[in-house]
């Protein structure tokens, strides 16, 4: 069960922060990771995930992703 709110936790972070945060940035650092709501996610839960599981971060993380584009389609 917590990994399941870890996974939606991380994606609408991702989400929040492609969307609210990234238009006050300068020009040269809005680059694709941090335009892209579903990269967002991955980054955040490779980064999360990879302390926790080490190389099996690749699954969580991926299922970030497609949430990710879940929550960008609602």
């Amino acid at each position: 069960m917590n990994i399941i709110i870890e996974i939606l936790g991380i994606s609408s972070l991702g989400f929040i922060f492609s969307s609210v945060v990234t238009p006050m940035l300068p020009q040269k650092i809005k680059v694709k990771p941090f335009t892209c709501e579903s990269c967002m996610s991955w980054w955040i839960a490779i980064g999360y995930f990879n302390i926790e599981f080490g190389i099996l971060a690749i699954i969580p993380a991926a299922i970030c992703y497609v949430v990710a584009s879940l929550i960008w389609k609602l």
